[in-house]
This record gives C-alpha cells, sequence and structure tokens, in this order.
C-alpha cells in the first residue's frame, strides 16, 4: 500500500450516492411541484422543468465533487472544499482526537467507506474532515492518520483485550432500556386509523371497541400490549444500532465497532479522552446494571449518537471494562454525599407542585383520585435524588454522582476542568450547602454538571486541587 502524497478526492461514487440522497430529501417537494405544473402546463413541460433541476443538481454535485480534494504532507492533512465560498483547512496530525468511518446500505454495496475526522477544535459545529472513499483507501488514509506503520498488514495486530456485547445482553439492555410511551403512541396511532379500517371494510371496530367497559382486566391488557410493543421497538433499534459492538484498546487507541446494517468503527487516542459517565435508569440501578459513555472530542457529536463506551453491563463487567479500556477514571478517592439536613430540599417542591396537581385532578376528573399516584412517585424521585446526590476530588479526577431515576455518575479529569463554581440562595447558605457546578472542556463548548446541596465547606479544599 502506497502512502497517499498526491491529491485526492471522494470516490466518484460519491456523485451518485449525493445526488440520490439529495432527489429523496426533495421528493416530496418535487411530486408537489409536478403535479402543480402539470395542471398548468402539461404532462411534457413538467417533465422537462423536473428534469432540468435535477440534471443542475447532478451538475452541482459534480462540482462539489471535483473541489473537494485532500493530501498530505509530513505532518498535516489538507482539505479543500467549496464551488464559491472554498473552504480550506489544514489539520495538524497529532491534533487529531477522533478517526470515525462507517458503512451504510450504499456503502456495503459498492465497498465504499466513510472516514470522519475530528480534532480538539470545540468550536467546531461539525466534524472538520469527512470523505468517501474505497474501503482500501480509507484504511490506508486511517493508517496514516493514526502514525501507524502503513506496510505492515492488518492481519499483524497486537493481542488485546476485546469486550463483546451478546445476544443476551441486547435483550436484557432493551428490557431495562425500553420506554413504555412508544408502545402507548403506537396503540394511539393504531385507534386513530381504525376509521380507515372501517372505510375499506365492513368492519366498524371502533364501534365493537367503544362496546367495552374499561374494566380492570381491559386497562391490564393494554398496559402490558403497551409494554409487549415498546420491547419489541427497543429490541429492533437496539439490534440495528448495537449488534456485533465490541470495544478494546491497542496501541493505546480505543477501538468501536458496532451495526446491523449501518456499520461503524470509531478510533481514538484514548489520552485525549476528558472523562466518563456511568448512567443507569431506574430499572437498571435496581438490578445494578449501566452504560458507559466516554468524553471525547469528535465522538458521540452526530445526529442521534452517544459517546457510548459500553451499552450494557454489570457492575462487575464495569468495573473490568474500566481497569482495561481507561484505568485513568478509576476513581477511589472519598466521595461528600448531600447532607442529611438538605433531605427536605429534594422532596419538598416536587411534593408540594403535585399534591397542587392531584388535587386539582381530583376534584375536577372523574377517577381523578388516581393520580394520587404521583405523590408517591414524587417523594420515591426526591428520596433516590438525594441518596445519589455526592461530590468528589482526588488529585487527578472528580467524581460527580447526581439525579433521581435517571443516575449518572460522572468521573472527569481535573485537567479538563474550566471552572468550578460554588452558588446557593438564602436557604442553602442558612444549612450551610450549596451547588457545585463544574464546566468542562468537552464535546459541547461550555458542558456544564452541578451537585446540589452538599455542604460549602469542602469549596476551598477543592479550589486548591484544581
Amino acid at each position: 500500500m502506497k502512502i497517499l502524497t498526491n491529491i485526492e478526492r471522494n470516490h466518484p461514487l460519491y456523485i451518485l450516492k449525493q445526488a440520490i440522497n439529495g432527489i429523496l430529501t426533495q421528493i416530496v417537494f418535487i411530486i408537489i411541484a409536478f403535479t402543480y405544473l402539470n395542471k398548468h402546463i402539461g404532462t411534457f413541460f413538467s417533465a422537462l422543468i423536473i428534469a432540468t433541476f435535477i440534471i443542475l443538481y447532478i451538475v452541482y454535485s459534480v462540482l462539489a465533487w471535483y473541489k473537494t480534494t485532500f493530501y498530505f504532507s509530513e505532518n498535516s492533512i489538507f482539505y479543500q472544499k467549496g464551488i464559491l465560498n472554498i473552504n480550506k483547512r489544514e489539520v495538524p496530525i497529532e491534533r487529531i482526537t477522533t478517526i470515525d468511518t462507517s458503512q451504510g446500505l450504499f456503502e456495503r454495496i459498492f465497498n465504499l467507506s466513510n472516514i470522519k475526522v475530528d480534532t480538539e477544535n470545540v468550536k467546531a459545529e461539525k466534524s472538520e474532515i469527512k470523505l468517501t472513499l474505497s474501503k482500501e483507501k480509507a484504511m490506508i488514509l486511517k493508517q496514516k492518520l493514526l502514525d501507524k506503520d502503513i506496510e505492515k498488514s492488518t492481519e499483524e495486530t497486537s493481542e488485546y483485550n476485546l469486550y463483546k456485547l451478546s445476544l443476551k445482553d441486547l435483550i436484557l439492555y432493551s428490557i431495562v432500556s425500553n420506554s413504555i410511551f412508544q408502545g402507548i403512541i403506537v396503540i394511539f396511532a393504531i385507534y386513530n386509523y381504525l376509521d380507515d379500517i372501517r372505510d375499506i371494510t365492513s368492519f366498524d371496530s371502533l364501534e365493537y371497541i367503544n362496546q367495552f367497559k374499561f374494566e380492570g382486566y381491559v386497562i391490564a391488557v393494554l398496559i402490558l400490549s403497551a409494554v409487549l410493543i415498546s420491547l419489541i421497538i427497543s429490541f429492533i433499534k437496539n439490534c440495528i444500532k448495537y449488534s456485533y459492538y465490541t470495544v478494546g484498546v491497542e496501541n493505546n487507541k480505543i477501538n468501536i465497532s458496532h451495526g446491523l446494517i449501518s456499520k461503524k468503527n470509531y478510533c481514538f487516542d484514548k489520552d485525549k479522552v476528558k472523562g466518563i459517565h456511568i448512567k443507569q435508569k431506574l430499572i437498571m440501578q435496581l438490578f445494578h446494571v449501566s452504560t458507559i459513555e466516554i468524553e471525547s472530542i469528535g465522538y458521540g457529536d452526530e445526529k442521534g449518537e452517544r459517546a457510548v463506551l459500553y451499552p450494557f453491563c454489570s457492575n462487575k463487567l464495569r468495573d473490568r471494562i474500566i481497569d482495561d479500556i481507561v484505568p485513568e477514571f478509576n476513581y477511589d478517592g472519598n466521595v461528600n454525599h448531600a447532607s442529611k439536613n438538605s433531605y427536605i430540599r429534594f422532596i419538598f417542591m416536587r411534593l408540594l407542585i403535585t399534591v397542587i396537581i392531584a388535587g386539582i385532578a381530583t376534584y375536577n376528573i372523574n377517577y381523578g383520585f388516581i393520580s394520587i399516584i404521583l405523590v408517591g412517585i414524587a417523594l420515591l424521585l426526591g428520596h433516590m435524588e438525594y441518596k445519589n446526590t455526592g461530590i468528589g476530588m482526588s488529585d487527578d479526577l472528580v467524581y460527580l454522582s447526581y439525579k433521581g431515576f435517571r443516575k449518572k455518575q460522572s468521573i472527569v479529569k481535573i485537567s479538563s476542568i474550566q471552572t468550578l463554581t460554588m452558588s446557593h440562595n438564602y436557604f442553602q447558605k442558612n444549612k450551610c450547602i450549596c451547588n457545585y457546578t463544574i464546566n468542562i472542556w468537552g464535546a459541547i463548548l461550555g458542558k456544564n454538571i452541578t451537585v446540589k446541596n452538599i455542604r460549602n465547606n469542602l469549596f476551598e479544599s477543592y479550589v486548591d486541587k484544581l
């Protein structure tokens, strides 16, 4: 394999991909425009106008392909794009934090690969370099950017611990992470389309349903149906996204790959990771399982993407993954939890609001008294938030634990912290408690993490460690 030193471009099939994506994106507008024009100027001229616009768009795609170039110098990659407004960029290889490769259905058919390059420039709203190349050339480019010996066979890789997500894990993750609201939305959508069923067939399903009395067993069936549908949706989504999930470290690089239809591979320097986040929904807390996410610029910045290190693991497996993959985030310092005199602050306001809402519902709505259940939920939420709240700081790390039903534990490098802020109101000051907020240099500029109702006498000792 030879080093990419000449001016290179996206694969020519990138033009076809852009043309197809552009037409599919505007297909509704094209249909509406053709329908309108057909009524006024006839089919021939309408088709001619639409075809002209499509040809112009293809010409634009060809020009955009031709003007998008890249090449290497000794220590940098140079990237240029734009037709009239030309954007040139020099990216030092040493500043690259994340290299992502992916294959959608189009790329898999034509043996192509998308490659995305990000640096520590947190002000960039999008990836700094995006290319579509042949699979072989994408591999060469990736190896070059990772500063590896590109003459080395891809099969000659060093051994390392590789963690794989099993089908059993996918099923369990779908159970503990699904939302019943997905099933409720599907049932509601089906109910709204029952009128269409009546128009197509002679069966009046709405009238049949309305004859039911909503007794306990009917409500139970509806709830179970919503749960089952939500589980199925959750499992399908997770299978598409997290099938064949693997993560490991090789040559100080974290490698993550997953995907059933659209295959993705992420590779980034483990030293560029700013922090980790351990997330647990309510059910996950009960069964002592969690999702591990990381804070690394360039990973998790795409729409609908999360910076997942490992989607589903027991506490024991979580500790082992952290030890093997990111041992520098193994926090073993002291944790200061919310003080006992702050317990009421986690409960009072949400309980007051819930009692008012439940009282109004009980007085004005039939069966509104059922809303009293919300009072118990508010109490449980406040108690769990109090129980989960904590903060600690060692010489190198800051530990923060917060939220109730969606517990989150963040372990962040002190070197990544921009500011540490202490804030309090009059009532907190009287109880010698305050809120601690850290601002971290992460994937989102100015990202804040706040832990509430902690003793205020910790602030000075924390500032001294920054």
